[in-house]
């Protein structure tokens, strides 16, 4: 009768639903109409202006509040908007954005609230909205750099990505009472919606108050789009990709890879490379190349993919390099409730057996009652009668009760309740997520010994392959080769088993989309357990946890082309390489950033498979990444004196006002293996030295010092009296020592290098 409603939903489209009364709105906004109409009155919102700011940079669709002349008399709204004497314009100069980031616009005088515990209320400022964040900027110049006020509010000067954003709402009834009652209001007063709560995908939290119509509107369109091609990575490159981007794009090759294993793909083997899928006519989520084993013809696999789920055919991930067992992956039989076999598949199963037991391992990823119970849609899990495989149910619960449990741990991150730091770890379990995350890392653990103990090849599902099979593979392979846990190996392996494998990104993430079924925390569990294993074996990687908290933000940030789409042929189609920046370019031009100094060699620690009760029963809550923004202090912060050994230029090495106890201890292990490297370079120019003075030619082992630098090194020790010829005897010893300083030993321990003249280590005092 009315026609359609014309109110904007909170996606920032128009609402499709019909008009119930004349003023053109549905029920449901109508009463958000009656409900905003009871509230004091909004800020005027004047022109919306085009200009450039000082740096040249446009500014678009800019709302400039103006000041009313007198207050309404409504006690319960926040005053905030009417001591609000500045102009937008003020801070034109103050706002720092990247080259390709626009400011979309702005809403001015907002109360930014700090967590109770703090004992602080709110900072008054400007929330900016730009093409890729959501930044507040302070009113006070003096809070307006990070670290000068509160930790809380360190993100919100900085800004997070708008992408990240997961949920608007308004705070519950008690929580308003509670801020009324601090703001010294009467509760007689009607509740209407005067703050805003911003819940974000990294698990962080924002409360404002003030304009919340405007902030709603100004979100809502900046944080949701209907096509990834809208977000920030395509806006970000302006001009054609450079070398170095592509090549990051295109990190992990399957020929170098598999010849790092021992296998040579490009001749005649047990393995090949089939270029089937080379146009995704056999499976739109597999990548163009698979690895295949060579008996089994193309016509046979195209069989094969038939019987599989969403076509995704058994592939080989990784093959041993010394007793040749593989892991491969797959999505679940179509065998339905008839129970129906394939005979190309069962030849299938019987050609990926790579040594000579002739036996399969196939782990089921899922439940099994889960498993059996997908015979009803058509699914369900190999046949036991199979003579040559055995089949073990590994129980990691499905997508939805990871979203769940992650949804229990951001609830306990922005508790209020103090009393929960008296039975912390009661809570903790509670949420089941450190369940979830040892149940994946013994299915891991019990993978990767399968390899390297049985000697037996491993087939990895769950139900489509995308999810809990990418935890396993990868992981299982970290586990197996110390390859993976180098840094570069690391980009390798995500991009080898969770990008190019066909994890479903866009809907696991939900890259500008509000909460949904299909969005799951598969990857940032991935994430979680090889945390775990580098809390406990820090040794063994060379990557420090820096780089998993940034891949984690990287993933929901939708700054990078990397994360982007469901698969690998949708990101050929948006032509992902050429259009968008790679989170690979970033982390290996940044390397010494995300090194870890307790790193040892490779050489020296190839398979890790620890105990299973040590590495379960130390499974903790990853604090630095899920408490960063926590309404209790809960992080183990950094101390504010600087290392021991920290030189004044190492400006990278300055203790940051969020830094951890993690990165404290990693920047003061790192300024001490500078500091031990810049003595080696003193101890060599004092030989050097030496060496000149006995008129005898440095060995090849003494760095080739010029007279300059000598002479820099020389006004570091006290100056010499003239020396007297030496005698035969002690000439002797000289030629001697110096002589068997050419020969060197390494220390058992710390796998230091030292002069065969050296009793004792240099570095740990550990006898030669």
């Amino acid at each position: 009768m009315f026609g359609t409603c014309d109110a904007i939903t909170h996606k920032g489209t128009r609402c499709i639903s019909d008009a119930a009364d004349a003023a053109g709105k549905c029920d449901h906004h109508a009463r958000i109409a009656r409900a905003l109409s009871l509230a004091s009155a909004k800020l005027r919102v004047s022109e919306k202006k085009e200009f450039l700011g000082k740096n040249g940079f446009k500014r678009v669709d800019e709302t400039i509040p103006s000041k009313p002349s007198s207050p309404p008399n409504v006690p319960h709204q926040s005053n905030v908007a009417y001591q609000c004497d500045y102009a937008v314009e003020a801070f034109e100069t103050q706002l720092t954005i990247t080259q390709a980031e626009d400011v979309v616009t702005s809403v001015g005088c907002i109360e930014f609230y700090l967590p109770e515990s703090s004992g602080l209320q709110f900072v008054r400022g400007t929330l900016w909205v730009t093409t890729f964040r959501l930044k507040f900027e302070p009113e006070e110049t003096s809070v307006r750099l990070p670290g000068n006020y509160h930790s809380f509010l360190d993100d919100a000067i900085i800004g997070i990505p708008c992408a990240c954003v997961a949920k608007l709402s308004y705070p519950t009834t008690d929580a308003v009472r509670t801020h009324m009652h601090i703001k010294g209001v009467s509760s007689t007063h009607s509740f209407t919606p005067s703050q805003l709560i911003i819940k974000f995908k990294n698990l962080k939290q924002w409360i404002l108050a003030g304009n919340v119509q405007a902030l709603m509107l100004a979100i809502n369109r900046a944080a949701y789009f209907d096509s990834p091609l809208r977000s920030f990575a395509f806006k970000s490159y302006i001009k054609e990709a450079s070398d170095h981007e592509k090549k990051a794009h295109e990190l992990y090759d399957i020929y170098t890879d598999f010849w790092r294993m021992g296998v040579d793909l490009s001749r005649d083997s047990f393995l090949r490379v089939t270029m089937i899928n080379h146009q995704y006519q056999l499976c739109p989520t597999y990548p163009q190349e698979l690895v295949v084993p060579a008996p089994v013809s193309d016509e046979d696999i195209g069989i094969v993919a038939n019987f599989r789920s969403k076509s995704r055919i058994p592939m080989c991930s990784y093959i041993h390099k010394t007793n040749g067992a593989s892991i491969w992956r797959c999505a679940q039989p179509k065998r339905g409730i008839f129970n129906a076999n394939n005979v190309c598949d069962e030849q299938y199963l019987f050609h990926i057996c790579t040594t000579a037991q002739k036996r399969v391992w196939i782990a089921d990823c899922r439940p099994e009652l889960n498993a059996r119970a997908n015979n009803l849609t058509g699914g369900g899990t190999e046949s036991s009668s199979i003579s040559h495989i055995t089949i073990a149910f590994l129980n990691i619960a499905n997508i939805h009760s990871m979203r769940d449990s992650l949804e229990q741990v951001y609830q306990l991150v922005h508790s209020t309740n103090s009393e929960q730091s008296q039975s912390w770890w009661a809570w903790v379990e509670e949420t089941k997520w450190l369940q979830h995350i040892r149940l994946v890392l013994s299915a891991s653990l019990r993978v990767a010994d399968t390899v390297q103990n049985h000697q037996t090849t491993v087939l990895v599902h769950c139900s489509d392959g995308w999810d809990r099979t990418g935890q396993l593979c990868a992981l299982s392979q970290i586990l197996l080769d110390g390859h993976y846990r180098t840094l570069r190996g690391f980009l390798e392996i995500v991009d080898k088993e969770w990008i190019r494998a066909g994890h479903k990104f866009h809907d696991r993430v939900g890259l500008g989309i509000s909460a949904s079924e299909e969005q799951s925390p598969v990857f940032l569990q991935f994430l979680d357990c090889v945390w775990q294993l580098w809390q406990q074996y820090p040794t063994w990687f060379e990557f420090s946890p820096r780089i998993l908290v940034d891949m984690a933000d990287a993933v929901f940030s939708g700054q990078y082309g990397t994360f982007l789409g469901n698969c690998d042929r949708e990101r050929r189609n948006w032509n992902i390489t050429e259009r968008t920046p790679s989170l690979w370019a970033h982390a290996l031009q940044n390397e010494a950033h995300y090194l870890n100094s307790f790193y040892r060699s490779a050489n020296f620690c190839e398979v890790l498979l620890p105990p299973s009760s040590s590495l379960l029963r130390q499974v903790s809550l990853w604090m630095d990444y899920y408490f960063r923004s926590s309404t209790f202090p809960t992080l183990a912060i950094a101390n504010i004196h600087p290392p021991k050994w920290k030189k004044s230029s190492m400006s990278d090495m300055n203790a940051t006002h969020n830094s951890t106890s993690t990165d404290d201890l990693l920047d003061s292990m790192t300024c001490a293996n500078l500091y031990i490297e810049a003595l080696e370079e003193k101890v060599k120019a004092q030989e050097a030295e030496i060496a000149v003075l006995q008129h005898k030619r440095p060995s090849s082992n003494v760095l080739d010092i010029s007279s300059n630098t000598t002479q820099k090194f020389a006004s570091s020790f006290p100056e010499r009296a003239v020396a007297t010829l030496p005698s035969s005897s002690s000439l002797s010893r000289t030629e001697l020592s110096f002589e068997d300083s050419k020969k060197e030993w390494r220390c058992q321990i710390c796998c230091k290098l030292n002069f065969a003249g050296n009793p004792r280590c240099n570095v740990c005092g550990q006898p030669s």
